[in-house]
């Protein structure tokens, strides 16, 4: 099994069966009170507000001796799919926080705006077991996709569609450069924050599980893009209802076309590139939509 390394920016403190691994620049910054927050969170879990909810709700907690505009997210890490029901948030090998950290830090480095890691807990429950939590900068005055897309309230995104998507498909595209495949891209794991002056940014984040290569094939980077389109189509469906004349679903095939340009354009391909991804996108979109008619029985 390939050995990951802890990033020269975290310390390594121990305390009894919990482990701590924590940036220095926060561990200096933190007071004593504020690390015993760490090193209690699965003690004081269950005090913590949630503040967003995935596969399992992710909590805020502050930290006293910070500006109180800095607040962090507490995230479970979880199995998913039949591990999930079987294991839980039990795990064995102590990879796989590491390896959040590692891309995190991979994207930070190129460019790519993601969650800040600050520290990782790391409870040992009995021989090779442990859980495990992962706890992150939070992104002030951001929305996740979804959420701005279903909120007919939030006029942001429809006054500035085409920046968004641009802007969006830029950062997946530097992603992509960047050498790391998403495992799961889909509208919650695309955040966007507007700034002063109408400046749009765009975060990409839970790098869980996500793989880090010299160089993403162009079928990977299709996949990935299909599975954000998978995500869009899904959300439609399951919200028909929301939608209507008063506030028509804001994402149409020219936006989605525009998407595929921009993240074409700026990697300067060529026009049969460009017809590649085009005949990819309807082609991969076409069977999905007709595979959803089968399981669902819909026109």
């Amino acid at each position: 099994m390939k050995k990951v390394e802890l990033s020269a920016y975290f310390s390594t403190l121990n305390r009894g069966k919990i482990t701590l691994y924590v940036k220095k620049e926060y561990e200096y910054r933190l007071s004593a009170q504020d690390m015993d927050k760490l090193f209690n969170l699965y003690k004081d879990s269950d005090k913590l507000n949630v503040s967003y909810h995935g596969r399992t709700p992710c909590k805020t907690i502050l930290m006293e001796s910070l500006n109180n505009n800095e607040s962090f997210v507490v995230k479970d890490y979880w199995h998913g799919g039949l591990f999930g029901k079987i294991l839980r948030d039990f795990f064995w090998d102590r990879l796989r926080p590491l390896k959040e950290l590692s891309i995190c830090e991979v994207a930070s480095k190129s460019g790519v705006k993601t969650t800040e890691v600050i520290a990782i807990v790391k409870n040992k429950i009995i021989g090779p077991l442990y859980k495990c939590q992962l706890v992150s900068k939070e992104i002030m005055g951001a929305a996740d996709l979804m959420v701005l897309l279903l909120n007919p309230e939030k006029k942001q995104f429809v006054a500035q569609k085409r920046q968004i998507i641009n802007k969006v498909a830029k950062a997946v595209k530097e992603m992509h450069d960047a050498g790391i495949y998403h495992a799961d891209l889909h509208l919650k794991n695309i955040l966007i924050q507007f700034a002063e002056g109408g400046e749009v940014n765009v975060y990409i984040i839970d790098l869980d599980k996500s793989k880090r290569r010299e160089k993403i094939s162009i079928h990977k980077r299709m996949k990935n893009i299909m599975r954000l389109d998978r995500s869009v189509e899904k959300m439609l469906r399951n919200n028909r209802a929301a939608f209507g004349e008063t506030y028509p679903f804001p994402i149409s095939k020219t936006d989605k076309l525009r998407f595929l340009k921009e993240y074409i354009v700026s990697d300067d391909k060529t026009a049969k590139s460009l017809r590649y991804y085009i005949h990819s996108y309807k082609t991969s979109h076409n069977l999905h939509r007709l595979w959803w008619r089968v399981v669902n029985g819909r026109r």
